[in-house]
């Protein structure tokens, strides 16, 4: 029977050589885990279950390949028949770490280090378990244990640095102060201020601010009480209120009150909306302000709208801003802003006034260490036609 040209399998082609290429060399990556625990080293133990030599060969193996679940399986048959081998300990805890399992491995190192004090892999994995379970204050105690245990060893002294910067970045807790001179033109008196700030935080993204503000402006001065409460609503949202205060005031909002929201949104965008009251001696002023911000690698760019009514003038003011920042550090931040448009402000004691803007300025916070930061600004800015100001300002931040 002639069989050419029939049959279901007749006009299929040989493989693709890329195709083989690619099998070839998928089985070798595949290979090392297929004989992750080495077969000839399973073979011993199967043949003799109490041979602990090879058992213990095979634990290391099998951890070494990645697998920590075939590693801890031997380690459990290693301590049933010797349950006080620091090496064994140590073995079990590192395949536990490795399962995401920390709490069943912090009794294995403990014991293991009172059997082996002077076995130091045992020191550093105790600490690494205690860090992955947050207990902070055992971690410190044990720290200051190893550091007097190996004083020829530099790790204990760099995780205790490091532990108390994250302890302080944890705590979040900041003072400030700062001072700003601003130059008019037009051989006008130059304006002067000075700021005391206290940041609370209290677990989670709550914070509590509290803080004083004293500002000198053509030859008069106000003193302002400020509070701020922030905190967010689910994964999302975040929001804050705050409020201040200047009795008598002059060229300071009487008291204000403002309420802020964020909203994360996909593509790595961020939503803002601000709502504020501010009441003046002469007038009062109702804003709204709604920014868009977009974060790009190491760059974040927004633009803010700012729609503003003052009584007394029919008619809205609009101004906006474009800001540039970058992010580093552990908060460190520099930012670029430029601004146009209208702008209610004072411009005069007891004189609020809607005049066209515009700045440019420079502002940002960098953190020496955990502990202190240095806060700055310089800018220029146009009052219509009344004056132009150039503004710096520099400040301190501490973490405690």
């Amino acid at each position: 029977m002639n069989m050419k040209g029939s049959g279901p399998f007749t006009n299929m082609k040989g493989p693709d050589p890329f195709i083989s290429v690619l099998l070839i060399f998928a089985f070798f990556l595949a290979a090392p885990a297929a004989m992750a625990c080495e077969p000839a080293l399973e073979a011993a133990v199967a043949a003799d279950a109490a041979n602990t030599d090879a058992r213990d060969a095979l634990a290391r193996a099998c951890a070494r390949a990645g697998e920590p679940e075939k590693a801890l399986a031997q380690y459990d048959v290693l301590l049933a028949a010797n349950a006080t081998n620091p090496d064994w300990q140590l073995g079990k805890a590192q395949a536990l770490v490795a399962l995401r399992r920390p709490r069943e491995a912090l009794p294995l190192l403990e014991d293991a280090r009172r059997r082996a004090p002077n076995y130091e892999d045992v020191w550093r994995l105790n600490a690494t378990v205690l860090e992955q379970l947050g207990q902070a204050d055992a971690e410190s105690a044990l720290l200051a244990e190893a550091a007097a245990q190996f004083p020829a060893s530099s790790w204990p002294r760099e995780r205790q640095a490091a532990l108390a910067e994250q302890r302080l970045l944890d705590r979040g807790t900041r003072l400030s102060a700062d001072l700003s001179y601003e130059d008019l033109s037009g051989g006008r008196s130059a304006w002067r201020g000075a700021s005391l700030g206290f940041d609370r935080h209290l677990g989670g993204a709550r914070h509590l601010f509290a803080g004083l503000h004293a500002e000198e402006r053509f030859d008069t001065q106000d003193e302002q009480l400020q509070l701020a409460w922030a905190d967010r609503l689910g994964d999302h949202w975040s929001y804050g209120v705050s409020g201040d205060v200047a009795p008598d005031a002059d060229v300071l909002p009487e008291w204000s009150l403002t309420t802020e929201a964020g909203r994360g949104l996909p593509q790595a965008f961020g939503l803002g909306l601000r709502l504020r009251h501010a009441s003046y001696a002469s007038a009062d002023v109702d804003s709204l302000a709604g920014t868009i911000e977009k974060y790009a690698h190491w760059l974040r760019v927004g633009y803010t709208l700012n729609a503003a009514k003052t009584s007394g003038i029919d008619d809205p003011s609009f101004g906006h801003l474009l800001h540039f920042a970058h992010d580093y550090g552990a908060g460190s931040r520099a930012a670029l802003i430029v601004g146009f448009g209208e702008e209610a402000e004072t411009v005069a004691p007891g004189v609020v006034q809607v005049t066209d803007t515009r700045s440019v300025s420079l502002n940002g916070l960098h953190w020496t260490n955990a502990a202190w930061g240095i806060t700055w600004e310089a800018g220029w800015y146009e009052q219509g036609d009344l004056y132009d100001r150039i503004r710096v300002r520099v400040g301190l931040e501490h973490r405690f």
